[in-house]
């Protein structure tokens, strides 16, 4: 016994320890017992991400020859790419989710979910995603050829991903303030993965109230043929979706007065509306329930609107609503010409999880709006 604990002291003082992820502290001592039950040595080093503020993150360590076996119980940890389509039952902890790059784009998107989180009263949880050279190199089962380099790209990588992500949030303590900042509790995530696959499979686990988010998109045909992160999140994710366009200004969620909701009459429409309430609750804001009907309509689309608008003054009595037909062919130019006249702040709408075929020749309504519109766009999935 005492010449085992030898040898793992000894193998610990050869071997270089190397970062596989940064968590929050609890989050963290999980991890921590759930490597080591899998026979993983591991190792916690604190990381104050915001110089000296109350929220601050753990740096797990583990030694270089176990990365293969831990990174699989990393992704199981944090969650793996959704495949069930069943909706989830365990209950969650309240918090909004900001995947985050460091891009100008990033820091309107934080802004806006710290003023959310803030009035709803919950937490913010930032993640960052870098490409790991090593894990990203190594099939799990195949037998290679270790080129020695890999190991310090590694740690550059991380490295580089810590030190952007301290300035990020350097930088976001000055423009809101320490004090405020510390008012609303925040954790950091930073790991090797793939933003697309890991904003999904975090929401997928933990099912927060919101995701945050910034799009790069702002080119009005490039959606036909190409994707983006914000539209893998809008498409796959169970949660609300609320992207900022690149070019739409910071948004001051104690300044927004009117979101425009797009209807198409769909049956999930009151729940949704049930949920946009529950989003906007804290803020004096005006709702425009709008359908685009074509110009021989018979009358049912503006008859289905004067319900809908009965139906939410009885159930929303200290909520402003407003009902409103739009004739037009063409929905995306109809509803963005709504939304300049009317100075709208956030259009929201319902999207509907589709197949690869349709995704590719005939993309949603959302998707579209991502980047054709400059106005923020909040999406839930029906």
């Amino acid at each position: 016994m005492v010449e085992t604990v030898l040898y793992i002291k000894q193998k610990v003082m050869e071997e270089k320890l190397v970062t596989i992820v940064v968590l929050p502290y609890s989050r963290a001592h999980i991890l921590k017992m759930r490597l080591e039950a899998k026979g993983i040595e591991c190792d916690l080093e604190d990381i104050d991400l915001t110089e000296g503020t109350t929220s601050f993150s753990v740096k797990v360590k583990i030694l270089e020859s176990d990365v293969q076996l831990a990174f699989p119980v990393v992704e199981e940890f944090l969650g793996k790419a959704p495949i069930i389509e069943a909706p989830p039952t365990e209950k969650k902890d309240r918090h909004i989710l900001v995947p985050v790059d460091f891009s100008e784009n990033s820091e309107k998107a934080f802004k806006t979910a710290f003023t959310i989180a803030r009035h709803l009263q919950v937490r913010l949880v930032l993640m960052h995603c870098y490409i790991n050279p090593l894990i990203h190199s190594i099939p799990f089962s195949d037998v290679y050829a270790y080129d020695p380099s890999l190991l310090d790209k590694m740690e550059f990588a991380e490295k580089t991903a810590n030190e952007k992500f301290r300035d990020f949030m350097l930088k976001m303590t000055e423009e809101i303030g320490k004090a405020n900042l510390e008012s609303v509790p925040t954790e950091f995530i930073i790991k090797s993965g793939y933003a697309d696959e890991d904003i999904l499979a975090f929401a997928e686990k933990n099912h927060p109230n919101l995701i945050v988010m910034g799009s790069g998109g702002n080119t009005p045909t490039s959606y036909s043929t190409m994707g983006s992160t914000a539209a893998d999140a809008i498409y796959n994710a169970r949660v609300p979706v609320l992207v900022v366009p690149e070019k739409a200004p910071a948004i001051d969620m104690n300044q927004i007065s009117k979101v425009l909701y797009a209807t198409n009459f769909d049956e999930k429409d009151f729940a949704v509306l049930d949920k946009l309430m529950a989003l906007l609750k804290p803020f004096n804001t005006k709702i425009f329930c709008v359908h685009v009907g074509q110009p021989t309509g018979n009358g049912w689309d503006l008859a289905r609107l004067e319900g809908m608008k009965d139906i939410l003054h009885e159930k929303y009595k200290n909520i402003s609503f407003e009902c409103r037909l739009i004739v037009g062919t063409d929905t995306l130019n109809s509803l963005q010409k709504f939304i300049d006249e009317e100075k709208i702040d956030i259009l929201s709408l319902t999207t509907h999880k589709r197949n690869m075929i349709s995704r590719l020749f005939n993309p949603s309504l959302a998707r579209k709006m991502v980047f054709h519109s400059h106005t923020p766009l909040l999406v839930f999935h029906a």
